[in-house]
């Protein structure tokens, strides 16, 4: 749904009041108007936030390539590292029976801390990939919903 102040933040006329917000300069006041307003100026605001977003949108089209390059390698670095720890626990704490409770009371737990460590940082590589992955989901979704809201607003007044 439009917000009237979708409307004024496109508009040349209006102005940012600490106490209001955005506010028309015509009135000094919020707007109030219903569906459109009969006074609205599309010029400097529109065309400065269509840059601005055309440049965020380039910004996301270069983080995209990052985005795939890591969603890939990561992943992968990250299930070696962890294939790599599996056969460290076959080969020295299953092998050594290390998990016994013998063993912890008499021997240094190092393997078994080494295991840990090793095992957090091969998940760690994953979701070195999944978080960037998210974070550039979500800010393409928030930048279309900017594109639409502007889409929608200059619908109203039939302006392409």
């Amino acid at each position: 749904m439009i917000k009237n102040t979708d409307h004024c933040a496109l508009c040349d006329l209006s102005e940012t009041n600490l106490k209001l917000g955005l506010v028309c300069s015509l009135t000094n006041d919020s707007p109030k108007f219903h569906h459109t307003c009969t006074k609205i100026k599309l010029n400097i605001r529109l065309e400065d936030k269509l840059k601005e977003l055309d440049e965020k949108s380039e910004e996301l089209e270069y983080r995209k390539s990052q985005v795939i390059r890591n969603f890939f390698i990561y992943p992968i670095l990250g299930i070696c590292v962890l294939i790599g720890d599996y056969f460290i626990y076959q080969n020295f704490i299953n092998n050594y029976d290390i998990l016994s409770i013998d063993n912890l009371q008499n021997d240094s737990p190092t393997i078994l801390i080494a295991f840990i460590i090793i095992l957090l940082f091969g998940f760690g590589l994953i979701g070195k990939a999944i978080g960037p992955y998210l974070n550039y989901k979500q800010d393409k979704e928030l930048l279309q919903v900017e594109f639409n809201t502007i889409d929608d607003v200059l619908d109203l007044y039939r302006f392409r």
